[in-house]
C-alpha cells in the first residue's frame, strides 16, 4: 500500500513540475517562432536546390518535406498572442486577422502534405508542381503577414 501512495505522489509531482515547465514567457514564444520558422527556411532551401536538380536527390527530398510539413504543423501555435516582444517580421495582422492567418496556416500545411505525397511518389512533374503550391502558401503568407524586406 505503503508503494502505491509513493507512486502516486511521484507522478503528481511529475505532473506538477511538466505543467510547470509549460509555462511559456513570451520571449521563449518568440525564440520557438525563430527556431521554427528558421527550420522551415532551412528546408524549403534544400528541397529546392534538389527540386531543381541542383543537388541529387540521394532520397533526401522526402525528408526535407517531411521536415516542412512538421514544421508546418507548428505554425498554429509559434504565433501566441504577446510574442512580439522584440523587432520582428511578423506583422500585427497575425494577430488582429487570426481567421485569415488561421486560413493562410491551413493552406501552407495542406502544401506541404500534398509536398510530401508527393516526393514520397517520385514523379518529378508533381513534385514541382506541389513545390511550388508549397511556394506560393509561403507567400501568400508573407505578403499579408510579414515585413516585407
Amino acid at each position: 500500500m505503503q508503494h502505491k501512495i509513493i507512486a502516486a505522489v511521484a507522478a503528481l509531482t511529475a505532473t506538477m513540475s511538466f505543467t510547470a515547465l509549460a509555462q511559456t514567457t513570451p520571449e521563449d514564444a518568440h525564440d520557438y517562432r525563430v527556431a521554427v520558422m528558421t527550420a522551415l527556411r532551412g528546408h524549403i532551401g534544400a528541397a529546392s536546390m534538389i527540386a531543381r536538380g541542383l543537388v541529387s536527390n540521394d532520397g533526401h527530398l522526402v525528408g526535407h518535406a517531411k521536415g516542412l510539413d512538421s514544421a508546418a504543423n507548428e505554425l498554429h501555435r509559434v504565433f501566441q498572442e504577446g510574442s512580439a516582444v522584440v523587432e520582428s517580421e511578423a506583422l500585427p495582422a497575425i494577430w488582429d486577422d487570426a481567421d485569415g492567418f488561421a486560413a493562410a496556416i491551413a493552406a501552407m500545411t495542406e502544401a506541404t502534405a500534398a509536398f510530401v505525397e508527393a516526393a514520397e511518389g517520385g514523379d518529378g512533374q508533381a513534385i514541382g508542381a506541389a513545390f511550388r503550391n508549397v511556394g506560393m502558401s509561403c507567400r501568400g503568407c508573407h505578403d499579408d503577414y510579414r515585413v516585407q524586406n
